[in-house]
């Protein structure tokens, strides 16, 4: 343990599967079709049901989340809603006030603050994390847990979200509330690396969080790829070996795919300006924009002053599962041109599907390909690079089944029940159970 005080719980060992572990989270549920239900995002569902499976020889898990009367896809987290009936999941689910701005969350925060303290004198141990607006949950629940003396996790799950916040700090035109605004996110700053240094573990999926925080990373700290891919969603030898004999194909055009919000910080804008230097090449692509976002209807203007309308679809909003991958599986290659340091779930599960990938330098990534030959990097911004690199895979086919092989290589060692069953064993391992 991190701490010297002993718990109460120390005294008398429970037996395994007898603890009760409180993931507390920002991602809301929404209300469901009967009073038993409740909706949520389908990924979020099977990250939920992995990890209970993953602690169930060693806690029962319980959930605090926001509860929203309705709940979109956007604001899910996911491509596509499912309801569930907590109970038949072995779930348990305890309901937070939901806010989104600073009125709402002074307005609810007595309450909130009650919710989180009733559900934590019911657990033994508790994970938190950085999400949440305007304010993290996580620095709500996390001093509430440290004077109730429980067992605490921190994650930073695939976002490093400080270059995120320094951005929008950047935009505000405002030079009071720019200043207010930095203000806050340096207090952020400063809670994230206290919660490092007093948690029992720490989990992290994305290697920008573990640089960031280095003085203070120590071997209670865990660094796991955030996979999103199950068994049943990796591709079959014979499936990649029918990939690669389409990739060999000359006689139409590469298809290229991307996936997920459709905002500036994603690049997209990048691939249409690379596809169009490419275009005046005499190297014709096409691509597929697959997603919704604020940003959406200025990607397709610029696909059009481009010249591009003949060659790029935007398709909206696709439901995750068999329809999201029916669409991949019609393209030949994904491109990732994340802008902020964060692990797309895409990076993976393209993998998992085959699909070689195309990926701006990220360090929430990089040290998770570099190495396995599993994608073509590219320097973050640099459109000029991304062109070379499409010119590239365009002239060169072999390369690319060279990458969709060690990608799926990649893939299958990196599923989402391993992760989070490694995650278990080192809560086991906390808790003295063996």
């Amino acid at each position: 343990m991190n701490r010297s005080t002993t718990k109460a719980s120390d005294a008398r060992p429970a037996a395994p599967g007898t603890r009760r572990y409180l993931l507390i989270t920002h991602v809301p549920f929404g209300r469901g079709a009967t009073a038993a239900t409740y909706r949520l995002g389908d990924m979020w569902l099977e990250d939920l049901r992995a990890q209970r499976r993953a602690l169930g020889g060693v806690c029962s898990l319980l959930v605090a989340a926001p509860l929203l009367d309705h709940l979109d896809e956007q604001t899910s987290g996911s491509f596509n809603l499912a309801d569930f009936d907590p109970r038949r999941e072995a779930i348990e689910y305890v309901p937070l006030p939901a806010y989104g701005t600073w009125r709402e969350f002074v307005r609810v925060r007595p309450a909130l603050r009650r919710a989180l303290v009733e559900a934590l004198r019911r657990c033994d141990v508790v994970q938190a994390d950085y999400g949440g607006h305007p304010v993290s949950l996580g620095q709500v629940a996390w001093p509430l847990a440290g004077h109730l003396q429980k067992t605490r996790i921190w994650l930073f799950d695939g976002a490093d979200p400080f270059p995120r916040l320094e951005r929008a700090v950047a935009a505000d035109r405002n030079p009071v509330t720019r200043a207010l605004r930095r203000g806050l996110v340096t207090r952020f700053a400063a809670f994230c690396r206290r919660a490092v240094t007093e948690a029992d573990l720490v989990f992290a999926h994305n290697h920008a969080v573990a640089a960031r925080f280095a003085d203070v990373w120590t071997e209670r700290c865990h660094l796991f790829p955030r996979s999103f891919v199950r068994d049943e969603l990796l591709v079959s030898d014979a499936a990649l070996q029918a990939r690669h004999a389409t990739l060999r194909r000359r006689d139409r055009p590469l298809r290229l795919v991307a996936a997920g919000r459709q905002i500036t910080i994603k690049g997209t804008d990048h691939v249409l300006r690379a596809l169009a230097a490419l275009r005046r090449a005499g190297v014709e692509m096409e691509f597929v924009v697959i997603g919704d976002g604020e940003d959406l209807s200025a990607f397709k203007q610029l696909a059009a002053d481009l010249g591009l309308g003949d060659a790029v679809r935007f398709v909206g909003v696709v439901p995750y599962g068999a329809p999201l991958f029916d669409q991949w599986d019609q393209a030949d290659v994904m491109v990732i041109t994340n802008l902020t340091a964060e692990i797309s779930r895409n990076v993976l599960l393209a993998m998992a599907r085959g699909l070689p990938v195309v990926l701006y330098r990220n360090p929430g990534t990089d040290a998770l390909v570099e190495g396995h030959d599993a994608a073509l990097l590219v320097p973050t911004g640099d459109i000029e690079a991304l062109a070379a690199t499409l010119r590239r895979i365009h002239d060169d086919r072999d390369l690319l089944g060279r990458v969709s092989t060690n990608g799926l290589a990649l893939a299958r060692t990196h599923t989402l029940e391993g992760c989070h069953r490694a995650r278990a064993r080192l809560v086991a391992q906390c808790l003295g159970i063996t």
